[in-house]
């Protein structure tokens, strides 16, 4: 049975996944476009809702590794409320031709846009913060199940009927390898890629790709969002490069204090100095959006966290004072 069809006449290309027909028809603008393929408005046949279609780009379509990575991410079957539900893939042969990646609908726009929507608002740093809380939810969730993403960026983080976060494009995750992604050879985004995605060791040994890159890359993004610009972009793809493996963020006055030290932290170049877990940076953000309380609350908490000392400051200040009552 073939499970990729098109009939005479017909604009609509039909796609046999998990038992069940789907529609999308190509002539028509995608909704957006990646590394990888093309997102197409697709269809369920049986109710018309509608579906998310990705066809993997011609060029690529005939490579090996390319397919493979296709059926992996169409494999994650996650289910997460900060995740994109999968719904199968389909292929027009085993080893060359068309391939498909079907998917849950997500009706939104990218994190960037949706920031900008409320870049004056007194609430902007709050609401930031808490959508990329739920990115790491979402990091965490793929992380426990051995999954790294490797593509953090704000074109992959959309926010769907303007609040509910979710996390795209897990077309490269856990993959290892060279690509035509990067014409250096490495997987991912320049702009938000972590040093380890473009060295092969560091520091006499060798470097993985783990939780901490996700960690890097949202660490930029998070950055990007906030102050409204990437810290890392420049002309040429090799001077960016060559930025994120030698050069630290620098501070925005659009970035609170606090903040910005998480920020440094998740960014660190060595990938032991950074959070270590996704739930980790969270905790640090969360702490960062408390307020630093009342200067007499302070003091107060320093008096009973040293009070020996406090004692013995008085004790001495009193002997201090006997000894010159003494001498007069």
């Amino acid at each position: 049975m073939k499970t990729v069809v098109q009939r005479p006449n017909d604009p609509y290309i039909y796609l046999y996944v998990m038992g069940e027909w789907y529609c999308y028809n190509p002539m028509e603008p995608p909704l957006g476009s990646g590394a990888m393929g093309d997102v197409y408005r697709g269809y369920r046949c049986k109710t018309g809702s509608v579906i998310a279609v990705k066809k993997v780009k011609d060029a690529y379509a005939n490579n090996k590794m390319i397919r493979e990575r296709a059926r992996q991410e169409a494999s994650l079957a996650f289910r997460h409320p900060n995740l994109v539900e999968m719904i199968g893939y389909c292929e027009w042969s085993p080893e060359s031709g068309p391939i498909f990646i079907l998917s849950h609908f997500v009706q939104g726009e990218d994190i960037d846009k949706y920031a900008k929507s409320f870049e004056n608002s007194p609430l902007r740093v709050e609401k930031i913060c808490n959508a990329i809380c739920s990115v790491l939810d979402a990091l965490d969730y793929v992380h426990s199940r051995g999954v790294v993403h490797r593509d953090i960026k704000p074109s992959n983080i959309m926010i769907e009927n303007g609040s509910n976060v979710r996390l795209m494009d897990l077309g490269i995750a856990r993959m290892n390898g060279g690509n035509k992604f990067s014409s250096f050879g490495f997987i991912g985004t320049p702009e938000y890629s972590a040093p380890e995605q473009m060295l092969r060791e560091q520091n006499g040994a060798n470097v993985q790709i783990n939780a901490t890159t996700d960690i890097y890359e949202l660490g930029i993004t998070f950055y990007e969002l906030l102050a409204g610009e990437n810290p890392m972009s420049c002309q040429s793809e090799a001077e960016t490069l060559t930025k994120q493996m030698k050069q630290s963020l620098p501070s925005s006055d659009k970035i609170p204090r606090k903040l910005m030290q998480v920020i440094w932290k998740a960014t660190e170049k060595e990938q032991a100095r950074r959070y270590q877990t996704a739930l980790e940076f969270k905790h640090a953000i969360q702490d960062a959006l408390v307020p630093d309380p009342p200067l007499i609350e302070r003091i107060s908490d320093w008096i009973e966290d040293h009070v020996a000392y406090v004692a013995l400051g008085v004790v001495a200040f009193l002997a201090f004072v006997f000894v010159i009552i003494l001498l007069l």
